[in-house]
């Protein structure tokens, strides 16, 4: 069997990257472990008066807000009957990705790509960009 980390934001090319998923399965009759992944940035902090509970507050939110962001392709997971597994972290997209893959075994990571094109790439750098470099195991983006 065959383990999946499915980086996924929300954002049309990772509902695309989760469609090419569903859609290798189904050509291939293949049988794969999904892990889908949702990694929220942690919460920009200023000013002095910031207390635990605020912060847990504001760490229960994002939280809250990643797993919501994993129901629906949860949902189209489950509905093509593929085995899957929902994760949430916090912190810098491709070094979550990267620890993830590691610990959960995966031997493929799928994720979308905007393409900003070389130029804003260049300046910018990307997710992306940063998960090819950060992981030890394939990675297929999806644009």
């Amino acid at each position: 069997m065959r383990k999946i980390l499915l980086a996924f934001d929300g954002s049309d090319s990772s509902k695309r990257a989760l469609q090419y998923v569903i859609d290798f399965v189904r050509m291939h009759a293949a049988t794969l472990e999904v892990h889908l992944l949702n990694v929220q940035h942690e919460p920009a902090i200023y000013g002095e008066y910031i207390n635990d509970e605020m912060l847990g507050n504001m760490r229960q939110s994002l939280k809250a807000a990643a797993n919501e962001a994993l129901e629906w392709p949860a949902g189209q997971l489950q509905g093509a009957g593929i085995n899957h597994e929902k994760h949430t972290a916090f912190g810098n997209v491709a070094e979550q990705v990267g620890l993830a893959a590691k610990h959960l075994q995966c031997d493929t990571v799928v994720m979308g790509t905007r393409g900003l094109g070389s130029f804003t790439g260049m300046l910018l750098g990307s997710a992306a960009t940063r998960v090819v470099h950060e992981v030890s195991v394939p990675v297929l983006l999806v644009k």
